[in-house]
């Protein structure tokens, strides 16, 4: 049985049921239609080489990033691409747009979400509550989706409300990526919508 969560702060940590998940995956869609979506020039789990620009991000520290590349996998399932260069493609891409939704938020939900960061990112958070006992970056897939499944059918309401928070926000910027939508069977916005919105329109430039 999961351990409560030690302290009042804890216990408040998702408050707001990150409501804001699903609420930017119309965003990300349009961001990356619009070209707004920027790549990142290297593989923001590895550092950059040595005159290459820097990727800015908005949100994600270096180790909410090594916790979700660690997740993603087991959240998308089998859509994670199998070949090392197209899987960290696809895992560089979804961090760059859940950096993007993140920043998106309001200060309630950022702050949510940093709580659930940094208790994930603690050893002794990660141990009881989690109960992952290997560092992110060691955890395999299995363990990624024990430790997903452990906090959805959780008791406590907390964790079931933070494994939606991250499912939530981890399918809005994966399915929030034109070249994902194949993989659920969209074929991509209605033809008339490119003519409608006047962001859908190509760049003239």
């Amino acid at each position: 049985m999961e351990s409560p969560l030690p302290d009042p702060d804890r216990r408040r940590f998702l408050r707001l049921g990150f409501q804001g998940g699903v609420a930017v995956g119309g965003a990300l869609v349009v961001a990356g239609l619009s070209g707004c979506s920027v790549r990142p020039a290297h593989d923001p789990m590895v550092p950059a080489t040595e005159g290459a620009p820097e990727r800015q991000w908005h949100f994600m520290t270096e180790a909410d990033r090594v916790v979700m590349a660690a997740l993603l996998p087991a959240i998308v399932g089998s859509g994670m691409p199998r070949e090392t260069q197209a899987r960290n493609a696809a895992l560089s891409d979804t961090l760059v747009a859940m950096d993007e939704a993140f920043h998106a938020m309001g200060p309630p939900n950022q702050r949510q979400f940093r709580q659930l960061f940094d208790l994930l990112e603690s050893s002794i958070t990660r141990l009881t509550l989690a109960r992952v006992s290997s560092y992110w970056p060691n955890v395999s897939n299995d363990q990624a989706e024990a430790f997903l499944q452990r906090w959805r059918s959780s008791m406590f309401n907390t964790f079931n409300q933070a494994y939606l928070g991250l499912v939530q926000v981890s399918n809005a910027a994966w399915y929030g990526q034109p070249s994902n939508w194949g993989r659920m069977g969209y074929p991509g916005p209605p033809a008339y919508t490119y003519d409608a919105l006047p962001q859908m329109q190509p760049s003239s430039a």
